[in-house]
């Protein structure tokens, strides 16, 4: 009974985080309806990762795993970003930081794994992964070592930690799905990364007329 209220507390979350990003990306950058269903989006995204990894004790799915806790990488950083004034922030972002550093670890112990079983499971796929978060750790290292960090740089690192975070909102029901929509997961999990891009540089530019409006007011 509790195993299926967690179940459709999941999926009930799952989509309201998915309507709270909608809200959020066609609000006004910076207004109170963006914020509000940002936050609408973050909660629902945590609780929704915190419920998948308990699916896990019974069930362990690495990509669900990995998927999850690159949530949690992907929120704590956007929300960190613009909220510097947060006690601590500093130091959760370098926990994060870590954090993905054993993410990373892990995708190329299995792959590695994989090559050595020679099991079915193409080993490229936990590589590629692991390539790709390797960019969001340069990334992050670029970030900490700035002696100044201007309004636009944060805005800009909430926009690509948050559309990453998007793209497991996307990405997560189509695999629950991917029998019945008859699609490869290999081709759901990357093709899902295609968001981060496009979502970034569709409302960075929107995100950098925020903060020059902030800017002139001040």
């Amino acid at each position: 009974m509790i195993d299926q209220l967690t179940h459709i507390l999941h999926l009930i979350l799952g989509f309201g985080a998915a309507g709270g990003a909608v809200i959020a990306l066609a609000a006004s950058k910076g207004g109170r309806a963006h914020r509000y269903a940002g936050w609408t989006f973050a909660i629902a995204m945590t609780v929704a990762a915190s419920t998948a990894w308990t699916f896990m004790i019974a069930r362990p799915l690495p990509l669900a795993m990995v998927q999850a806790t690159l949530t949690f990488y992907g929120l704590g950083m956007a929300l960190l970003a613009v909220n510097p004034q947060w006690r601590g922030a500093r130091v959760y972002e370098w926990a994060l930081f870590v954090l993905l550093i054993v993410v990373i670890a892990g995708m190329i112990a299995t792959s590695v794994n994989l090559i050595r079983v020679g099991g079915p499971v193409p080993f490229v796929a936990p590589l590629f992964m692991a390539a790709i978060f390797l960019f969001f750790l340069v990334l992050d290292w670029r970030y900490f070592r700035l002696e100044r960090v201007s309004r636009f740089q944060r805005l800009r690192r909430h926009s690509l930690n948050m559309s990453l975070t998007l793209s497991f909102t996307v990405s997560a029901p189509l695999i629950t799905f991917a029998n019945e929509l008859g699609l490869p997961v290999p081709a759901i999990v990357f093709g899902s990364f295609l968001v981060v891009p496009l979502v970034y540089y569709v409302f960075t530019p929107q995100a950098a007329r925020a903060a020059a409006a902030k800017a002139s007011a001040t």
